[in-house]
């Protein structure tokens, strides 16, 4: 039941926002990432309950058989990112980039980065800077965002105020907007006074943070990745020896 909701709640999300265009929108949508976990999860749990409840054997291999692809593909994707470690931090960070400049256009995405940001307390990918990327918070608008950064960037832990990162930056316009607003980068010194060193806004970028807190809690992390392993390699024991129970009970036998 679990999986056909997580599956259900992603393809409702999927349908209301439309079809995805390019690979980077898919591989950055949360959406889309739960409607994949969800059917893999239905798809192995179906078979591994109906097959238990009606002693089904053909059912039971499939669900050992899932069990063993799983668990190779998740060994596989470990090994892969330990040791292409530098790929794959570059692949991270240009998902990252590409969530910056579309953070309005996916209510979605735009969630998951604030839950990020908020969570790890960082604030763009290498700089809070780096939302200058971003339509609505490049420092030649003259939208009321301009030159800021969204709320989840704020250092604040009580009330949510959604405006707490507006207009943070202090520039000269004839300096750095020029050609009908097209923006010149604005360095993080130019951040004003008093919203640094933390006091108003994480300056720290997220791909860093994450990175760092990943390397601190590494034996946590491979604890969990571990207690997975052991439980479907648990489930794949299981379903062979019901497998051989049920063989033997169909021709005569008896099983303790």
């Amino acid at each position: 039941v679990r999986e056909a909701v997580v599956s259900t709640q992603s393809t409702g999300s999927k349908t209301e926002k439309g079809t995805l265009t390019d690979f980077n929108s898919l591989a950055v949508d949360p959406a889309t990432f739960l409607l994949i976990v969800g059917a893999i999860m239905f798809w192995i749990g179906f078979f591994g309950w109906v097959g238990a409840l009606r002693e089904n054997v053909r059912f039971l291999m499939v669900f050992g058989t899932s069990l063993i692809i799983l668990f190779l593909a998740e060994a596989a994707v470990a090994i892969l990112a330990f040791v292409m470690k530098e790929k794959v931090k570059g692949v991270v960070e240009e998902h990252m980039y590409t969530s910056i400049t579309s953070y309005r256009d996916d209510s979605d995405l735009r969630d998951a980065v604030n839950v990020a940001q908020r969570t790890f307390q960082c604030c763009g990918v290498k700089s809070f800077t780096d939302w200058q990327d971003n339509a609505y918070f490049k420092c030649c608008n003259e939208g009321i965002e301009s030159c800021g950064v969204p709320y989840s960037c704020c250092n604040i832990s009580l009330q949510v105020n959604l405006f707490c990162g507006v207009n943070i930056m202090d520039y000269d316009k004839d300096k750095f907007c020029n050609n009908n607003n097209n923006q010149t980068f604005v360095p993080s010194s130019n951040l004003k006074e008093g919203y640094g060193g933390g006091k108003h806004i994480y300056e720290e970028g997220c791909l860093d943070t994450m990175e760092s807190w990943f390397n601190k809690n590494l034996y946590y992390v491979g604890g969990a990745a571990l207690s997975v392993a052991i439980v479907q390699i648990v489930g794949v024991w299981l379903s062979q020896s019901l497998i051989q129970k049920i063989k033997i009970a169909s021709v005569g036998g008896y099983f303790k």
